[in-house]
Protein backbone atom coordinates (compact mmCIF):
# COMPACT_ATOMS: atom_id res chain seq x y z
CA UNK A 1 0.00 0.00 0.00
CA UNK A 2 1.34 3.54 -0.67
CA UNK A 3 1.46 6.33 2.03
CA UNK A 4 -1.69 7.89 0.72
CA UNK A 5 -3.56 4.03 0.93
CA UNK A 6 -2.58 3.84 4.48
CA UNK A 7 -3.58 6.93 5.53
CA UNK A 8 -7.43 6.77 3.69
CA UNK A 9 -7.28 3.25 5.16
CA UNK A 10 -6.19 4.51 9.28
CA UNK A 11 -8.86 7.41 8.74
CA UNK A 12 -11.61 4.91 8.27
CA UNK A 13 -10.65 2.50 10.41
CA UNK A 14 -11.01 5.28 13.03
CA UNK A 15 -13.67 7.16 12.15
CA UNK A 16 -16.97 7.77 14.00
CA UNK A 17 -19.91 6.05 11.82
CA UNK A 18 -21.42 9.77 11.54
CA UNK A 19 -17.98 10.65 9.96
CA UNK A 20 -18.19 7.51 7.51
CA UNK A 21 -21.62 8.72 6.24
CA UNK A 22 -19.88 12.32 5.60
CA UNK A 23 -16.83 10.51 3.72
CA UNK A 24 -19.48 8.49 1.49
CA UNK A 25 -21.07 12.11 0.60
CA UNK A 26 -18.09 13.76 -0.43
CA UNK A 27 -16.83 11.18 -2.37
CA UNK A 28 -20.23 10.95 -4.05
CA UNK A 29 -20.10 14.93 -4.55
CA UNK A 30 -16.34 14.45 -6.31
CA UNK A 31 -18.09 11.94 -8.44
CA UNK A 32 -20.84 13.89 -9.93
CA UNK A 33 -18.28 17.02 -10.00
CA UNK A 34 -16.07 14.47 -12.49
CA UNK A 35 -19.27 13.91 -13.98
CA UNK A 36 -20.19 17.22 -14.38
CA UNK A 37 -16.65 17.91 -15.89
CA UNK A 38 -16.92 15.32 -18.05
CA UNK A 39 -20.10 16.28 -19.61
CA UNK A 40 -19.08 19.87 -20.22
CA UNK A 41 -15.76 18.61 -22.50
CA UNK A 42 -17.99 16.68 -24.43
CA UNK A 43 -19.78 13.86 -24.93
CA UNK A 44 -18.20 13.11 -28.46
CA UNK A 45 -14.95 12.35 -26.62
CA UNK A 46 -15.18 8.43 -25.61
CA UNK A 47 -13.16 9.08 -22.36
CA UNK A 48 -15.30 11.58 -21.41
CA UNK A 49 -18.28 8.92 -21.98
CA UNK A 50 -16.43 6.54 -19.86
CA UNK A 51 -15.54 9.24 -16.95
CA UNK A 52 -18.98 10.19 -16.92
CA UNK A 53 -20.45 6.80 -17.13
CA UNK A 54 -18.37 5.51 -14.21
CA UNK A 55 -18.49 8.70 -11.82
CA UNK A 56 -22.26 7.90 -11.72
CA UNK A 57 -22.16 4.53 -11.36
CA UNK A 58 -20.25 5.80 -8.01
CA UNK A 59 -22.80 8.05 -6.98
CA UNK A 60 -25.51 5.32 -7.26
CA UNK A 61 -23.10 2.34 -5.55
CA UNK A 62 -22.56 5.22 -2.28
CA UNK A 63 -26.61 5.90 -2.42
CA UNK A 64 -27.48 2.13 -2.72
CA UNK A 65 -25.10 1.80 0.07
CA UNK A 66 -25.92 4.78 2.34
CA UNK A 67 -29.58 3.43 1.63
CA UNK A 68 -29.23 -0.17 2.66
CA UNK A 69 -27.35 1.10 5.97
CA UNK A 70 -30.50 3.20 7.42
CA UNK A 71 -31.89 1.59 10.77
CA UNK A 72 -35.59 1.95 10.47
CA UNK A 73 -36.22 0.41 13.96
CA UNK A 74 -33.54 3.16 15.21
CA UNK A 75 -34.04 6.12 12.70
CA UNK A 76 -38.32 6.22 12.14
CA UNK A 77 -39.17 8.91 10.49
CA UNK A 78 -35.63 10.48 9.27
CA UNK A 79 -34.82 6.89 7.91
CA UNK A 80 -38.21 6.68 6.19
CA UNK A 81 -37.53 10.01 4.30
CA UNK A 82 -33.85 9.27 3.61
CA UNK A 83 -34.81 6.20 1.85
CA UNK A 84 -37.39 7.81 0.06
CA UNK A 85 -34.72 10.28 -1.05
CA UNK A 86 -31.80 8.04 -1.73
CA UNK A 87 -34.16 6.03 -4.04
CA UNK A 88 -35.36 9.43 -5.39
CA UNK A 89 -31.94 10.11 -6.15
CA UNK A 90 -30.80 6.66 -7.22
CA UNK A 91 -33.21 7.17 -9.98
CA UNK A 92 -32.36 10.45 -11.11
CA UNK A 93 -28.66 9.59 -11.11
CA UNK A 94 -29.43 6.16 -13.66
CA UNK A 95 -31.93 8.81 -15.61
CA UNK A 96 -29.00 11.80 -16.17
CA UNK A 97 -26.58 8.89 -17.13
CA UNK A 98 -28.88 7.93 -20.16
CA UNK A 99 -29.91 11.62 -21.04
CA UNK A 100 -26.71 13.83 -20.21
CA UNK A 101 -29.11 16.34 -18.21
CA UNK A 102 -26.62 18.24 -16.62
CA UNK A 103 -28.62 21.08 -15.26
CA UNK A 104 -30.80 17.85 -12.95
CA UNK A 105 -27.08 16.91 -11.90
CA UNK A 106 -26.68 20.00 -10.60
CA UNK A 107 -29.52 19.73 -8.79
CA UNK A 108 -28.70 16.44 -7.28
CA UNK A 109 -25.27 17.69 -6.16
CA UNK A 110 -26.40 20.37 -4.55
CA UNK A 111 -29.12 17.79 -2.34
CA UNK A 112 -25.92 15.61 -1.97
CA UNK A 113 -24.16 19.06 -0.21
CA UNK A 114 -27.48 19.99 1.81
CA UNK A 115 -27.57 16.18 3.73
CA UNK A 116 -23.78 16.29 3.81
CA UNK A 117 -24.07 19.47 6.03
CA UNK A 118 -27.31 18.13 8.09
CA UNK A 119 -24.97 14.76 8.93
CA UNK A 120 -22.03 16.80 9.94
CA UNK A 121 -24.64 18.87 11.99
CA UNK A 122 -25.70 15.84 13.47
CA UNK A 123 -21.49 14.72 14.35
CA UNK A 124 -21.13 18.24 16.06
CA UNK A 125 -24.45 17.37 18.32
CA UNK A 126 -23.16 13.79 18.65
CA UNK A 127 -19.60 13.84 19.36
CA UNK A 128 -19.32 17.59 20.42
CA UNK A 129 -17.70 18.74 17.27
CA UNK A 130 -17.09 17.72 13.49
CA UNK A 131 -13.95 15.48 13.27
CA UNK A 132 -11.19 17.52 11.10
CA UNK A 133 -9.96 14.94 8.60
CA UNK A 134 -8.99 15.37 5.32
CA UNK A 135 -11.16 14.54 2.32
CA UNK A 136 -10.96 10.40 0.65
CA UNK A 137 -9.88 12.21 -2.44
CA UNK A 138 -7.34 14.31 -0.92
Amino acid sequence: MNPAEVYLQNMVENANPIRLVVMLYDKAITCIEEAVEAIKNGLEDTQNVKTKAENLTKVMDILIVLKASLDSDKGQDIAKNLDEIYEALINEVLRINMTNDLEALLKVKEVMEELREAWEEAERKVYGKEEVVAKADE
